[in-house]
């Protein structure tokens, strides 16, 4: 039974899962008070890089180190998510409700602005795991990733990855909840994690960019 051995890739494999399932515990957890979430999300992209990586460690240990290091950042980058969103959902809502009194070319920004802000948004809190940039460095970084990932199509899956679980969860219910709460946020961020890799290291190749506290002080160790 060589697929039972420690080093077999099933047994790796069973290992990535169990890893993941703590993760997303924990991202959930600190997601739930609403204020925290991006700090969460943070740390929850700091130790899937690693797992992509293969680098190991204990995820709860790097989880909660990432967390605190970068909390004053990702707080105040997801409270300005927050309020950018909020304003386009508004808007959309107003245009639901008096779509006839504007312009289709209104509705044709709106929605434009809408994708384009979630775009931008699926790097953010990946780029501040990974690098230590100020907060507009962070966003005009993750701007920049999300338009060198369009031309490669991988922001675009990396967008539909996102929704996958919400998708899910809409088509079959309760059926699928077991597995929404066991990887809602690590089984898309890991995906996500494997397709925007070469970004990365695309931005690391060319040496103006640094490498975030959070990996230095595991480095040192």
């Amino acid at each position: 039974m060589d697929f039972m051995r420690p080093d077999s890739k099933f047994m790796r494999v069973l290992g990535v899962l169990a890893d993941l399932m703590i993760l997303n515990f924990l991202t959930l957890l600190l997601c739930l008070p609403i204020l925290t979430a991006g700090a969460s999300l943070t740390a929850m992209h700091y130790v899937l890089q690693k797992m992509v990586r293969e680098e190991e460690g204990d995820v709860s240990q790097q989880f909660f180190r990432a967390f605190k290091l970068n909390f004053r950042q990702a707080t105040i980058l997801w409270i300005g998510l927050l309020i950018v969103f909020g304003a386009l959902f508004v808007d959309w809502r107003i245009i639901r409700m008096q779509g006839d009194q504007f312009p289709g070319i209104v509705i044709i920004l709106l929605y434009a602005a809408i994708a384009v802000i979630y775009l931008i948004s699926l790097y953010l809190f990946p780029v501040l795991a990974r690098y230590k940039n100020t907060i507009g460095g962070t966003i005009r970084t993750s701007f920049a990733m999300a338009v060198y990932g369009i031309s490669r199509f991988r922001t675009f899956i990396c967008g539909f990855v996102n929704l996958l679980p919400m998708i899910l969860l809409y088509l079959f219910g309760y059926a699928v909840v077991p597995v929404f709460l066991a990887f809602c946020f690590t089984g898309p961020g890991y995906v996500r994690a494997l397709i925007y890799r070469g970004l990365f290291n695309f931005y690391e190749a060319g040496g103006q960019i640094q490498i975030s506290s959070t990996e230095e002080e595991e480095t040192d160790e």
